[in-house]
């Protein structure tokens, strides 16, 4: 977590930067390192999805924080982000940029994971109001087309609410740029504008006008001068970009050779041990060495 110090000096900078953005925020984990690092931010970003005021939030908490030495290079992996806030509600985030044909079941496959919370012999009304967010980059199949939406139970004739304990929420990020989703909800517009930002000047602008997004800009840009969070950003891309070549082609070959060559050259290029490689760019050793034994090409 940055400090105040850091945090002035990185305003600073900010006010310099300029240019294209190479390290994007809708990185899941770019978008995931941010908000757990930057508790500000993420309190920024809950208010305008939840339409609350910051004082209202009194608590957060990442129950699923990324640490040192975590698996990331794993085609299992969701980098979504779970949350409590104020002890009496479970938030999972998920930022999705494809359309892979399956959001529906994904997003309530998250929502009933989250809402079972309850211990063995627990009263059921300690359960905890659950909400799903889904950031999307594209409009599910029969979606309506609007840039925000949120989901409840309701009876389908009277439009009784049968509860608010659980509910999804999706912002559709390829619907962004009609002017009267800015009127009536500017905090979660200007937020999405950050989300489809190219350049650092759109996202400066954007910092101006929001004390969340000036936190979460400060915090993104620090990461992408970090040398291993940007190892660690383009190893998940190609990872993706490969597995998702895998998937279409039917074949997994190339994938674990691959991150045994990315570990390798974090090793030489940084002057690294392997353990603090496959740290640096969230691999355990035994993942390491079972890719390699895949490949054969143990010394």
């Amino acid at each position: 977590m940055q400090t105040e110090e850091n945090g002035r000096i990185l305003k600073k900078e900010l006010e310099f930067t300029e240019g294209k953005i190479q390290y994007k925020i809708t990185n899941d984990f770019i978008f995931k390192t941010v908000f757990q690092q930057n508790l500000k931010a993420l309190k920024g970003l809950l208010c305008a999805f939840l339409d609350m005021k910051l004082e209202e939030i009194r608590t957060v908490k990442v129950l699923n924080p990324i640490r040192e030495g975590d698996v990331i290079n794993d085609k299992s992996v969701i980098l979504d982000l779970r949350l409590e806030m104020n002890n009496n509600k479970i938030i999972d985030i998920e930022m999705q940029v494809e359309d892979e044909g399956d959001w529906e079941e994904r997003s309530l496959t998250y929502l009933s994971r989250e809402f079972d919370h309850l211990q063995k012999g627990e009263n059921y009304r300690n359960v905890k109001k659950t909400i799903h967010i889904g950031i999307l980059d594209f409009t599910p199949k029969g979606f309506p087309e609007k840039l925000y939406t949120d989901y409840y139970f309701y009876h389908y004739n009277t439009g009784h609410k049968y509860s608010d304990k659980m509910s999804i929420h999706v912002l559709q990020l390829n619907q962004l740029g009609k002017k009267e989703d800015e009127e009536e909800m500017p905090e979660l517009y200007h937020w999405a504008q950050m989300f489809k930002a190219t350049s650092w000047e759109e996202v400066m602008m954007l910092a101006k006008k929001n004390e969340g997004i000036e936190e979460c800009v400060l915090t993104w840009k620090e990461l992408t001068d970090d040398e291993r969070a940007r190892m660690q950003y383009e190893a998940r891309l190609d990872y993706q970009r490969r597995l998702k070549d895998a998937e279409l082609y039917g074949i997994e070959k190339g994938i674990e050779k691959n991150l045994v060559s990315n570990i390798e050259n974090v090793m030489h290029n940084l002057n690294l041990t392997l353990e603090q490689a496959c740290a640096a760019l969230g691999v355990t050793l035994d993942v390491y060495r079972t890719a390699k034994e895949k490949h054969e090409i143990l010394a």
